[in-house]
């Protein structure tokens, strides 16, 4: 007698602005591959893109793609990883042969796919991913585990910023990622970092994770900026996604000084920018776009504390929970909310 096939439990998104809690079947680890029980996903702007059918959504969708846990399961022809090991994610996969894989430039594959956006995800028991994009976590915590994604994304901006060092920087925007995106500008070298947010609470955290100035956004909050540094950022830097943040961040930038556009704006967004200024000023602006082969240096600001993502965290919650975490990435400040974990074994 057949034996039944063994579930798990997964939110699933199954259409715009609907989840549901489902029983699927347990995934197996093929060749190359491992399963992983999920200790935790942290929850994402893209995540609340996919719940409203953007990013190429197709549903039913189990999200999540910031993800810790443990390898349990370990396929044909893996090298490195053990049952029981600790491991952090990169969601993205990529075929290796195109145009841009061969340039090294992984995350804009011809053929890209990532977990947790069109491939099953973290929101779920467990989740199977190629050996290649899991790496050991071993010195680390399995909550801090959960932030090699996002801060692999501020490894690759930094990467493609290479502040100089001592340089002065402004980040717009205090959440989640632009707190990461302020401790990795100052483990790039950055002497002092001011934040802006109209949150409150979120200012004051960034005040114990090292900014040096912060600022709440009012009429005239580009003169105050400009009386605290009278020549202008060397770096100026946002992480909101808001497009009147973006232009406005060359008049605050310091003559040979770069402009960081690291938050998602929507897509049909412009902003006006004067050419002159670019060239008369010397001025760079940077794009920076997901991670790539970012992740074992996040892995090592974890482990040496130049980075710390423990007060970052406000909520754990189960599987259920996950319409709430959503509300709350949409609702910034909504309950206190920085960031939340999606925690399967709650």
């Amino acid at each position: 007698m057949t034996a039944p096939a063994r579930t798990m439990r997964a939110a699933v998104i199954t259409a715009p602005r609907q989840v549901e809690l489902r029983e699927l079947p347990e995934p197996h680890a093929g060749p190359g591959e491992v399963r992983i029980r999920v200790h935790a996903t942290g929850v994402c702007g893209t995540d609340l893109h996919l719940l409203d059918g953007h990013f190429g959504a197709r549903f039913p969708l189990t999200a999540g793609h910031e993800i810790s846990g443990f390898v349990d399961e370990v396929g044909p022809g893996v090298l490195n990883l053990r049952e029981g090991d600790l491991v952090a994610l990169d969601p993205n996969l990529w075929c290796g042969q195109c145009h841009y894989c061969q340039r090294g430039q992984f995350q804009h594959c011809e053929h890209h796919t990532a977990l947790g956006v069109n491939l099953p995800g973290g929101f779920a028991e467990y989740v199977v991913a190629p050996a290649v994009s899991v790496y050991p976590a071993s010195g680390l915590t399995p909550d801090q585990a959960a932030f090699a994604e996002p801060l692999g994304c501020v490894a690759w901006g930094m990467r493609r910023l290479r502040p100089e060092i001592g340089a002065s920087a402004v980040v717009f925007g205090a959440g989640a990622i632009g707190l990461l995106l302020m401790q990795g500008l100052l483990a790039s070298g950055c002497a002092g970092v001011t934040v802006v947010d109209p949150v409150e609470d979120r200012l004051r955290l960034a005040r114990e994770l090292g900014a040096s100035r912060t600022f709440t956004p009012h009429a005239d909050l580009r003169s105050e900026l400009l009386d605290a540094n009278p020549h202008g950022f060397d770096v100026t830097a946002e992480a909101t996604g808001v497009p009147a943040v973006v232009q406005g961040l060359p008049a605050l930038t310091a003559v040979g000084g770069q402009v960081l556009v690291f938050g998602v704006a929507p897509e049909d967004a412009h902003v006006q920018l004067r050419p002159y200024d670019l060239f008369q000023r010397d001025l760079t602006v940077l794009g920076s776009f997901a991670l790539n082969a970012t992740v074992p240096l996040a892995l090592d600001w974890l482990r040496a504390g130049r980075v710390r993502v423990e007060p970052l965290i406000t909520h754990r919650l189960p599987l259920s929970g996950v319409p709430d975490a959503l509300d709350m990435k949409a609702n910034p400040g909504f309950q206190g909310a920085q960031k939340v974990l999606i925690v399967p074994g709650l």
